[in-house]
């Protein structure tokens, strides 16, 4: 049987190639947005405002600034064209021959590859903040007026902000596994219904069954992330360190729609589809 920690490694290193394309991609096209934003300009002297004080900034230091600043602007872009394109790459391996031949359990597949896409998407993040920081660190260091103004800042965290953070981290990772694992059980179910019709079913018929598929399994999923946050919001009284018994809520919410999903994914992966040849 191949280790967890082998097909997760694997995997990753697959995923990694679309992170830097896309990342790559999205440093170009900021690169070129800040030449257009520098030529704009006119290669006037510019400033920078830090409350009620002006500061002149060196022409390199601006354009570095501005690279910064698109770059954080396209990240968003980036981001949801990477969430794209990971579930696309994971419902491929879903139905891949070559990675179904495996020797390892269905549970740990599926968790390897939802854990992949996200962990992925987290690498994708640390580049484009490494970049931002990276290009923006010779205006934090050249400019004494932003020294001063981060001196002066108060960045003093309660245990209850802690909390609050840790919280919103739970829940960010919770909420990144449920889109692949909701994703993978449309793509799973409507392909499962389709493997049942007739061999010489039309394009519109197809079509036609995924839609409907798509529609009953989104509403059903709804229906039940409503019943989820209803039950757990009335008889679930913790807060899990937060000072929010409505965070807790949530995070027990979504933790348990994600299990009950996953499982599904399981059920349909292992008993109704089938792998084909790449």
């Amino acid at each position: 049987m191949t280790s967890f920690n082998t097909l997760f490694n694997r995997m990753f290193q697959e995923k990694s190639k679309s992170v830097y394309l896309i990342y790559l991609i999205q440093a170009f096209a900021t690169l070129c947005f800040t030449i257009m934003m520098t030529v704009s300009a006119g290669g006037h002297s510019q400033e920078v405002v830090v409350g009620n004080e002006r500061e002149s900034i060196n022409p390199i230091v601006e354009f570095l600034f501005m690279f910064a600043v698109m770059m954080f602007m396209t990240s968003f872009i980036a981001a949801f064209v990477y969430w794209i394109v990971s579930s696309v790459k994971n419902e491929r391996i879903n139905r891949s021959q070559t990675w179904r031949l495996i020797p390892i359990s269905d549970t740990k597949f599926l968790l390897s590859n939802f854990g992949t896409a996200f962990f992925t998407y987290i690498w994708l993040g640390i580049l484009e903040i490494a970049t931002v920081i990276v290009a923006s660190l010779p205006l934090l260091l050249s400019s004494k007026e932003i020294k001063i103004a981060l001196q002066r800042s108060n960045f003093d965290f309660s245990a209850q902000d802690w909390g609050q953070l840790l919280g919103g981290l739970f829940l960010m990772i919770l909420l990144g596994y449920a889109w692949y694992a909701v994703v993978s059980l449309i793509n799973l179910s409507s392909r499962s219904i389709m493997d049942f019709l007739p061999s010489g079913s039309s394009k519109v018929l197809v079509f036609f069954v995924r839609l409907v598929t798509v529609i009953v399994i989104i509403w059903l999923l709804a229906y039940a992330g409503t019943t989820l946050f209803s039950v757990f919001g009335r008889f679930t009284p913790f807060d899990f360190g937060t000072g929010d018994s409505g965070v807790g809520t949530t995070l027990l919410a979504f933790l348990t729609f994600d299990v009950i999903v996953t499982l599904i994914d399981i059920l349909l992966l292992n008993k109704f589809v089938e792998a084909k040849q790449n």
